[in-house]
């Protein structure tokens, strides 16, 4: 999919997961793990030169919402560099060594996979902690915007699995893809913005559940994380998702 795509799609759905957790956290903390799940949904494509995380800037978002994303987004390319060059290239080597396998570097191979995406999460978290260490900043947050910046990753891999290339979860261990039919090229696709729209409701309502019903905070936080599995599980049948046949 494209940059912009990934990222309202990612957002929305951790604006769903998050929602009914928001009374209760720390507005830095809210902010780090949005800010985490914004640069994960553009870092698997770090692999491709011409990746969105490379131009400090989201194409395709417009109005106050892009401004402020597009502000966001000229520290991608700190991100996007230091993912490529520190981290794929090095990972990459490794995995070659292990498994005796020549690796070739393309668009959708190591880090459009469930291994790739695991390892980059807890590599770059242990370059910030040094960053950190060395400036003598604050480390509490640290945690959170791993583990957000993994969950914008997966979303991105999940987004992709939607598109008729495909992901190979299992990649390097097996190059077998699951795949849709979502064609993000052009204006006819229009299932990507839809499906965004229908998260972004969800994640309003499930703002207002929790003053307008009687609901309960662990209730709310069961029926959110059951709507978007339930809302994701909707959007690949609808795109006809499934696995491609070996070759």
């Amino acid at each position: 999919m494209r940059g912009d795509q990934h990222v309202y799609l990612s957002l929305t759905t951790a604006g769903l997961l998050i929602a009914p957790w928001l009374p209760a956290l720390d507005p830095a903390l809210i902010a780090v793990l949005f800010f985490g799940v914004f640069v994960g949904s553009l870092a698997p494509d770090a692999d491709a030169v011409d990746a969105a995380i490379f131009n400090g800037r989201i194409g395709g978002v417009k109005g106050k919402r892009g401004q402020v994303l597009n502000g966001l987004a000229v520290v991608l390319p700190v991100f996007g560099y230091t993912i490529r060059y520190l981290i794929y290239y090095p990972l990459s080597l490794i995995f070659s060594l292990v498994l005796r396998k020549s690796y070739r570097h393309r668009h959708r191979g190591l880090l459009h996979s469930f291994a790739g995406v695991g390892l980059t999460s807890l590599i770059l978290s242990g370059y910030l902690t040094l960053i950190f260490t060395w400036l003598g900043g604050p480390f509490a947050l640290i945690p959170a915007f791993g583990c957000a910046f993994f969950a914008g990753c997966v979303l991105h891999l999940i987004e992709d699995t939607c598109t008729p290339a495909g992901v190979a979860w299992l990649y390097p261990f097996s190059r077998r893809r699951v795949a849709g039919r979502v064609r993000t090229q052009g204006d006819l696709e229009v299932r990507p913005t839809a499906f965004a729209i229908i998260l972004a409701l969800a994640a309003a309502g499930m703002l207002v559940a929790q003053f307008a019903t009687s609901a309960t905070p662990e209730e709310l936080k069961r029926l959110a994380l059951g709507g978007t599995l339930a809302l994701w599980l909707i959007f690949m049948l609808v795109c006809r998702v499934r696995p491609q046949r070996h070759r």
